[in-house]
């Protein structure tokens, strides 16, 4: 695979990213989270993910977002940060940006990061705690992400 962007949505800011295969961030974009009305942010998004394309041959996209997230449909189950419920995310960037999307929740994103590039690389168990708006928390165990029984595991505020 080649370059991917990902993306953090948070409660107040937007940050974007190309990143390449080895982690390396090559480029990246930032602008105020537009309110928490979720066509907006998906248009803030999409525009940040065409932006990039311009520049950069990219494969993907991943996306974090603060709340509760089904990983099998990409889509935000609650977002209480935004006021978001039952949000398809992913459908409705992809068609903006004609490219395979993914989300998943922040903190999960976050910890997954840090086990294939950062602090947790060649670890077996890794926990991050990410602190913005909100407060999460993201679980590796042998090599794979923690979801728990509800798919919240570590979410805590």
């Amino acid at each position: 695979m080649g370059l991917t962007v990902g993306i953090d949505i948070g409660g107040t800011k937007i940050a974007a990213g190309v990143v390449d295969e080895q982690g390396r961030i090559l480029a990246r974009v930032r602008a105020a989270t537009p309110g928490r009305d979720a066509e907006q942010v998906e248009e803030k998004v999409s525009e940040m993910v065409l932006a990039l394309r311009k520049d950069h041959d990219i494969e993907a996209v991943g996306i974090g977002a603060a709340g509760f997230v089904d990983e099998k449909r990409s889509r935000v189950n609650f977002a209480p940060n935004l006021g978001w419920k039952d949000e398809p995310l992913r459908m409705a960037v992809e068609s903006v940006v004609g490219l395979p999307v993914v989300v998943e929740n922040d903190a999960n994103a976050a910890a997954w990061g840090e086990y294939r590039f950062g602090a947790g690389k060649d670890r077996d168990y890794v926990v991050t705690i990410t602190v913005g708006t909100g407060i999460g928390a993201g679980i590796i165990l042998e090599g794979a992400l923690y979801r728990g029984r509800w798919g919240a595991a570590a979410e805590f505020g």
